[in-house]
């Protein structure tokens, strides 16, 4: 049995007897207001009469907001904060179904120090931020890892030729051409700066960690794969955040280092 609420109880019994005394004076002035000594005292009568019926009409009121809009009111409250504090604990910054707009990417890869890619190839990506990846790795202090399917792996390529409605040969060239791209923003000098992974774990989503922030774009499961995706992104310290961190960590951990 629920053990009731002593402070909600008292501030219900203060209403009602505060509502009560209220209806009382109201009704009290009412009848008073048709006694005959108000025959003589015409405007007295009248103003003790839209008192009362003030008095009853302002409790009539009251009670109906306190018995459906304030309860109505304090649960949709409940509600929003109730998400914005979920929101809060994911660690989401932002969402849309564009990715390039999802994030300042400029702005962040000018001022990251580490950046890991776990895509697909992310070709489009890749070749659009080309300028500020070759920046990044000419910087000594900043650490690049990509993540890329093994193009080695039959089952894996074959299921990324179902994916993209690709043929295998194709998803095995697009590998290769990726694996090549991202050795040439180390200008294949074996820096140390620019780390290349290869595995056979088949991607549901493209993630891209840019020092505290991961960047998530979906995929499509229908047979078109045409038209905008989720994306969306999440600061260090949320639970979002740590899944995708916990998730790239552990496919890195049983990966095979190609590069350098």
């Amino acid at each position: 049995m629920a053990t009731p609420n002593v402070y909600r109880l008292v501030t219900n019994l203060k209403y009602w007897l505060v509502a009560g005394v209220t209806v009382l004076v109201g009704g009290a002035l009412l009848w008073v207001s048709g006694v005959a000594w108000f025959d003589k005292h015409e405007s007295l009568g009248t103003l003790a009469n839209q008192i009362g019926g003030l008095l009853i009409a302002s409790v009539a009121l009251a009670t109906i907001w306190d018995l459906v809009g304030r309860r109505s009111f304090f649960e949709e409250m409940l509600e929003v904060v109730k998400l914005k504090h979920d929101i809060y604990v994911s660690g989401l910054e932002s969402i849309s179904t564009d990715y390039t707009k999802v994030a300042d990417w400029d702005a962040s890869l000018g001022s990251a120090k580490q950046l890991d890619v776990f895509a697909a190839w992310a070709t489009t990506w890749r070749n659009t931020h080309q300028v500020r990846l070759q920046q990044l790795a000419s910087q000594s202090d900043a650490k690049i890892r990509v993540c890329l399917p093994d193009p080695s792996d039959n089952a894996c390529v074959k299921l990324l030729a179902t994916r993209f409605n690709m043929t295998q040969p194709d998803v095995r060239s697009k590998l290769n051409e990726a694996i090549d791209g991202y050795k040439q923003l180390d200008g294949n000098s074996r820096s140390g700066r620019v780390e290349i992974y290869t595995t056979p774990v088949f991607r549901a989503f493209t993630a891209y960690r840019v020092d505290k922030q991961f960047i998530v774009t979906l995929y499509h499961h229908k047979d078109s794969r045409s038209g905008s995706v989720p994306a969306l992104t999440c600061r260090q310290g949320g639970s979002l955040y740590e899944f995708f961190k916990d998730d790239l960590e552990g496919v890195l951990s049983v990966s095979t280092k190609l590069y350098p």
